[in-house]
């Protein structure tokens, strides 16, 4: 007989809270947006005129790139006619032309990743089969010598298969998920991230190495696998392994060491991963079809969720560890993470739900209703520190006479029943609950009816029903919920699976998008060093360049884009100049390159370039130098409008107050020489009075505080007064207007000379005080209302001289 190897669990991580992390990072972000109806919303109402499972993901992935990472597309709009109704109109324009990007991106990636899934699960069940013959000793070492060689020939046609037919990261991918490197190389990553990060870096070393991994985990996990397959397998490129016979063999016989290895020893847990694996295809089939059909996605979701519900409640029917095992081989999880994915979602003890059917959980809830008893009483009860029976008779057993013989009859207390004692209602017990009360801050009615509820309890539900304990009930009234939500874990990880492409260019916006960041700091820093030597701004542009290149290899692999120039390096310009990718294509084909700056104009040509390019580089890191110019353009542009608006603007309110501080003073004016003039008037109530003095030196005072300088608008306040009285008195003598200004500036000089001293001129007029300019004003309004009585006095005369 084969000697066996004594497997811990289909994925060796050490602890069971690794699980948490199991989506890589991107992707789970993803899921998230799925189960969030906030998010939700947004994503129906990008795609509600075509809702199929291939929309919902790609629209669910610009919701992503738009609403959270702050991805945007040029998109120009009519400002004349700005409103919410054109902001919602250019947000969904934008996340549209998002969804084509990363359509055109994705290709039929999804079919693709799915159809992987199932060329794993087809060669572990072959290796899972094989396992079955051997624990039931089926057949002799022959036959297991010609079964694994049938393995090998399996094995060595879907390489073969994958690499003709398939983009090589799904290579990659087959090889990382059939030999484990793709877990082990996640763990490390996210270990040595786990460090302490750079705070403070010179611009040249963010420039030449590379941002934490762990923000970039899918894309992280490629190009870490790339290296170790082709490292370990001894092939320099995909192009070579497609002629290479002895790398493939490694590859195959590796696969075959770590598949024979990482099952549990179990036959029944052989079989059960069987099942999952079958189980786990038939989910990948629906989401297949519904890649392709217009179905909602809540009606599909409801579908996969019923049949998986009914699956795990059949695993469960026949033995708890059916159901451990058909959750590991559904989650490809360890039995350590199973178990924690179950008790995160409240089951403590796998055995509480041994012959559990639909007849037990109606009669726990109808009986929950009928007695009133909620499942707070049943963690309180199930907690010996918060148990309210429990505590009162631990307290009870514990006084002292004469207590003690009010509940006792007996010194070893085994007459005591809290049960028949807590109805007593005598004088002596009365005493006794009015302690207890205060001890355990609980009325005695509130404990009498916990005891009832203990009572009922112990007889319908552990009597009656055979149910062991309390967290069992509790485990069994919540066993929908907790079902519905292990159902959704491993619904959202399946459909997880097939996004990793998708994650992937995710991430490719994201880092293209912050080496924009690292290329605007570096212009920048040119800016400061404008006078210094040329040669600081080469090394930077260099760097960036070398940068840009990085991003291209990158492209080609995750795009699958060996010949496509302008997908490629379009990708990297339209994230730097935030334009849509269809348009920075057309830019690179159809408009002059850098390349041939002041020698020649010419335009690109996809033929004699490389998608991976120094020179495209170059063009890219120059294009990128215009289009922030132009931005700089741009906002000076806003800028000086901006300032020429408030410049009007301020005008505009300066000859408002202006005209607001003239105002009273030309009614009162007005309105004293005309009305003295009407006949039986009495011409006292025209002249100037105090509450007039009052408003009037407000109103100058403000007058003072407009632009111009207090001495100017005081003396323009005083002439104008002037202005007004002569247009209805003409007749009369007036100061000359050099006189009112020396008139005025003498009164500055008397007020402000006991504060500022004797050597003061008129630039210390800005330094006036409040309460110094109050006191101009009033002496200056006084003179105005002298003015305006004289000239009362001449219209007053001349009204009786004419009548």
């Amino acid at each position: 007989m084969v000697k066996k190897r004594k497997i811990s669990g289909i994925r060796r991580r050490t602890i069971a809270a690794e699980s948490t992390s199991r989506y890589f990072q991107t992707i789970d972000l993803i899921i998230s947006h799925l189960k969030r109806e906030a998010d939700k919303k947004m994503i129906f109402e990008l795609i509600q005129n075509d809702p199929s499972i291939n929309n919902l993901l790609i629209g669910t992935a610009a919701v992503h790139l738009y609403n959270y990472m702050g991805i945007k597309v040029k998109f120009q709009i009519d400002t004349e006619k700005f409103s919410d109704q054109t902001t919602l109109e250019t947000e969904l324009h934008e996340k549209g032309t998002l969804m084509n990007e990363l359509e055109l991106t994705l290709k039929d990636s999804f079919n693709l990743e799915i159809n992987l899934l199932n060329k794993v699960i087809e060669i572990e069940n072959l290796f899972l089969n094989l396992l079955i013959k051997e624990g039931e000793n089926d057949y002799q070492g022959i036959q297991r010598v010609k079964e694994l060689t049938d393995i090998e020939q399996k094995i060595e046609q879907e390489l073969l298969s994958i690499i003709l037919r398939y983009p090589s990261f799904y290579f990659y991918d087959f090889i990382g998920d059939l030999i484990g490197f793709t877990e082990d190389i996640k763990l490390d990553i996210l270990e040595e991230s786990s460090g302490l990060k750079d705070l403070s870096i010179d611009i040249e070393k963010k420039l030449e190495r590379e941002e934490k991994e762990d923000k970039f985990l899918e894309l992280s996990i490629l190009n870490r696998l790339i290296n170790k397959i082709q490292t370990n397998f001894e092939f320099k490129s995909y192009k070579e392994l497609q002629t290479q016979t002895m790398s493939l063999r490694m590859i195959k016989r590796k696969i075959l060491d770590y598949e024979l290895n990482k099952y549990p020893i179990s036959l029944y847990g052989l079989k059960s991963y069987i099942e999952g694996n079958n189980y786990k295809k038939r989910i990948l089939s629906l989401i297949e079809e519904a890649l392709k059909e217009k179905e909602s996605f809540e009606d599909f979701e409801g579908k996969v969720l019923f049949d998986l519900k009914k699956e795990l409640i059949s695993k469960l029917k026949k033995s708890p560890n059916d159901l451990i095992y058909f959750l590991q081989s559904l989650n490809d999880s360890s039995f350590d993470e199973i178990i924690f994915l179950i008790n995160r979602r409240g089951i403590k003890d796998i055995l509480h739900l041994i012959d559990i059917d639909e007849n037990i959980l109606d009669t726990i809830k109808k009986n929950m209703i009928r007695y009133n008893i909620k499942v707070q009483d049943l963690i309180l009860l199930n907690d010996l520190k918060k148990n309210p029976v429990y505590l009162a008779k631990k307290f009870l057993c514990s006084l002292k006479q004469p207590y003690l013989d009010i509940i006792s009859t007996s010194k070893d207390m085994s007459d005591f029943d809290l049960f028949k004692l807590i109805h007593r209602d005598e004088a002596d017990f009365q005493q006794v609950w009015r302690i207890l009360e205060k001890e355990l801050n609980i009325s005695i009615n509130d404990l009498r009816e916990f005891v009832r509820k203990k009572q009922i309890i112990e007889k319908i539900f552990f009597h009656d029903l055979k149910l062991k304990n309390y967290l069992q009930i509790i485990t069994l009234i919540n066993f929908e919920n907790i079902l519905n939500n292990i159902a959704l874990d491993i619904f959202y990880y399946i459909l997880s699976k097939i996004i990793r492409q998708l994650s992937r260019i995710i991430e490719l916006f994201a880092k293209v998008s912050n080496d924009k960041t690292l290329f605007l700091t570096a212009l920048k820093r040119t800016e400061k060093n404008i006078d210094k030597e040329d040669w600081s701004w080469i090394k930077l542009e260099e760097l960036c360049i070398n940068r840009v290149i990085k991003r291209q290899n990158e492209l080609v692999v995750v795009l699958n884009a060996n010949n496509q120039v302008f997908l490629v390096n379009g990708f990297i310009l339209s994230r730097l100049t935030n334009d849509s990718l269809n348009s920075s294509i057309v830019k690179l084909r159809n408009n002059i390159s850098y390349i041939y700056e002041d020698i020649i104009p010419l335009k690109l040509k996809a033929d004699l370039i490389s998608p991976i390019s120094y020179c495209l580089a170059y063009d890219i890191i120059k294009r990128f130098e215009h289009y922030d110019e132009a931005e700089i353009l741009k906002v000076k542009s806003i800028e000086e409008t901006h300032k020429k608006l408030e410049a009007e603007k301020k005008v505009e309110i300066r000859e408002k107050h202006e005209e607001n501080t003239f105002n009273w003073i030309e009614r009162r004016i007005t309105s004293a020489l005309i009305g003295i003039t009407r006949p039986g008037i009495n011409p006292n109530q025209f002249y100037w009075q105090e509450k007039d003095t009052k408003i009037a030196t407000e109103n100058i005072k403000i007058h003072s505080e407009l632009e111009g300088g207090p001495y100017n608008k005081i003396c323009e306040f005083f002439l104008f007064s002037i202005e007004k009285i002569r247009l209805y008195v003409p007749e009369m003598n007036f100061p000359e207007e050099q006189s009112i200004k020396e008139e005025i500036l003498e009164t500055f000089f008397s007020v402000l000379q006991g504060r500022l001293g004797p050597k003061l001129n008129q630039n210390d007029f800005e330094k006036i005080l409040d309460g110094e300019r109050y006191e101009i004003g009033k002496q200056t309004v006084n003179k105005i209302g002298k003015l305006l009585n004289k000239a009362l006095y001449i219209k007053f005369k001349q009204k009786r001289r004419n009548s």
